[in-house]
């Protein structure tokens, strides 16, 4: 039984849904109301972050390890947001067995492309920020959500990052400057729906596009009116994009 804390409602086909960097698992709330009428939903609190413990290893295969044990051996179709898109496609890598399909939304694909010192200046910027969250989770919302987006939804984006801890988001953020998916992709077989807001300035499109290029069994699905956050910001629109795509594989 892993350690992580999980959010668990309704019932039918098991969705995983993976947070990112600067949320947590009850960022899923408003997908929870909008599926579980449909689906069995399980929301973990990565390593770091919410009520979950401390991280017991830097690295990715890690917090796969953490991520596959709360599925106990039953296959989901997996969902996640920006990190957690990376952690989805590291989780199919390694254990297709437990992926039926994928949902990748404003995905990463990891920082080890750029240069030693962009990284560093990247992890330098990072690591700021992850002793500032409770203070500047208003403003790092308001990059985060689409340039339109309320100031309800920028609210509620800061309230699920002010959950996410130091040694959390450093770790991910480790995890993200040390990672390249890019040579994975081809031979990941899982379907895939990609999601992208058409407003994301954090990742954006072109990540997107090379999950669409790359990926075997994909198709890419732009967000209205949506920045970095598309649960959040739209959640009525990438419900319906989840509930089409899962239908048609599991109905």
């Amino acid at each position: 039984m892993t350690g992580l804390h999980v959010l668990r409602a309704g019932e039918g086909p098991t969705l995983l849904l993976l947070h990112g960097i600067g949320s947590s698992a009850t960022a899923w709330s408003k997908q929870f109301e909008r599926l579980e009428g449909d689906f069995t939903c399980i929301a973990p609190d990565l390593p770091g972050y919410g009520d979950s413990p401390d991280p017991q290893g830097a690295t990715l295969d890690a917090l796969v390890t953490d991520v596959a044990d709360v599925l106990q051996g039953a296959a989901a179709h997996v969902i996640g947001v920006s990190f957690g898109a990376l952690t989805t496609l590291a989780l199919a890598r390694s254990r297709p067995d437990l992926v039926k399909s994928m949902v990748l939304s404003d995905a990463t694909l990891g920082r080890a492309t750029l240069s030693w010192e962009d990284r560093e200046r990247w992890l330098q910027h990072r690591e700021a920020l992850s002793q500032e969250l409770a203070t500047r989770s208003i403003e790092r919302a308001a990059e985060i959500a689409g340039r339109n987006a309320p100031v309800s939804v920028i609210e509620e984006i800061a309230t699920h990052m002010r959950r996410a801890r130091p040694i959390g988001y450093r770790t991910v953020a480790r995890v993200i400057a040390e990672t390249d998916a890019r040579p994975w992709l081809r031979a990941i077989g899982v379907p895939a729906l990609i999601l992208c807001g058409d407003d994301d300035r954090v990742t954006g499109m072109n990540v997107s596009q090379v999950l669409l290029e790359e990926l075997p069994d994909a198709t890419l699905r732009a967000i209205a009116d949506a920045g970095h956050a598309p649960h959040i910001e739209q959640p009525d629109r990438f419900a319906e994009a989840v509930r089409d795509f899962i239908g048609k594989l599991d109905p």
